[in-house]
């Protein structure tokens, strides 16, 4: 009987504690709004986004793509978000993850209590042109809570792979031409 009412009690916990949920958003929606050209990839490109309303648990993703699909790196990105609070009532939010993804990494955001709330904050991702990109957050909260937050895309010239490559090389056969020059030593003679 007791394993019963044990069970019973659990089950009563567990249909009353809120669902957890996911949303996936992409731009043009209330949620994520971008300003400028991305699908160009040579156009400094902005967003904004925000979720309100917020109660028990859940996962946001924020998708775009910015440039035509060829992935190479065309610039790099930035964002920060951050939780707000009401003073008209008790709310909060914690943000148990957020993560970016370029297509390529997966970045693991910092996450950083300010007074009763969080923000988290990243930048300079490598964008390559025409991969999914996808800001995930993961929060917790209770009583009508909200966070917003903006992103940044600047075009500009990160290295490839090959030219870091050359780089590299380039360095390593200065550093051995120099290691293997033979050094002159100036000699005096007196004539007596």
């Amino acid at each position: 009987m007791k394993k019963i009412l044990s069970l019973v009690a659990v089950s009563a916990a567990l249909a009353y504690s809120p669902a957890a949920s996911a949303a996936d958003f992409v731009p043009p929606s209330p949620e994520f709004q971008v300003f400028g050209n991305p699908l160009t990839g040579t156009e400094t490109v902005s967003g904004s986004i925000s979720r309100n309303g917020l109660t028990g648990t859940g996962t946001d993703n924020f998708i775009f793509r910015i440039g035509p699909v060829n992935g190479n790196a065309i610039g790099l990105g930035s964002g920060s978000i951050i939780t707000s609070f009401s003073l008209a009532g008790p709310t909060s939010l914690t943000f148990n993850s957020v993560t970016f993804n370029n297509g390529v990494t997966n970045f693991v955001v910092p996450i950083t209590a300010i007074g009763s709330g969080a923000a988290a904050t990243l930048s300079n991702i490598p964008i390559f042109s025409g991969n999914f990109n996808t800001l995930s957050v993961n929060w917790t909260a209770t009583g009508n809570a909200s966070y917003g937050g903006n992103l940044t895309f600047i075009p500009g010239g990160i290295p490839e792979p090959m030219t870091w490559a050359m780089m590299i090389l380039g360095f390593a056969a200065v550093g051995f031409a120099m290691r293997r020059r033979n050094e002159e030593v100036a000699r005096v003679r007196y004539a007596f």
